[in-house]
């Protein structure tokens, strides 16, 4: 994947998407969250079977966000600040900001989406 996304998109915006995408992998395993990571052209996910919970997504070749598999309500109920709220794919997106950005920072919005995603 990695050469892959080097060659599609800015190479450094693609180091810092293969890295957070690891950030975000460790994340799950630590909290014992039953999901696979699959990558794909556009975007990075973790799902549980066919469906996302959140993942990472090209937005262009340099510009990423997080997205969560929320309501919108569901989102602001975190108390964390969404960028944008996409209704077709009813997702709350959190634009990386390479200097800023911590994947630990979006804890509530994780927690929130594999809760809704495993029903509890």
């Amino acid at each position: 994947m990695e050469k892959f996304y080097k060659t599609e998109y800015n190479p450094e915006s693609a180091t810092l998407f293969l890295k957070l995408a690891d950030e975000v992998q460790n994340l799950v395993q630590k909290n014992g969250w039953n999901l696979e990571r699959k990558f794909n052209k556009h975007y990075c996910g973790f799902k549980a079977g066919f469906f996302n919970a959140f993942g990472l997504k090209w937005m262009s070749s340099k510009t990423m966000c997080f997205f969560f598999k929320l309501s919108e309500a569901e989102a602001k109920k975190t108390g964390f600040k969404i960028t944008k709220y996409e209704n077709h794919w009813k997702e709350a997106y959190v634009y990386v900001d390479p200097a800023a950005t911590k994947v630990q920072d979006l804890l509530p919005l994780f927690e929130a989406a594999y809760a809704k995603l495993a029903g509890k």
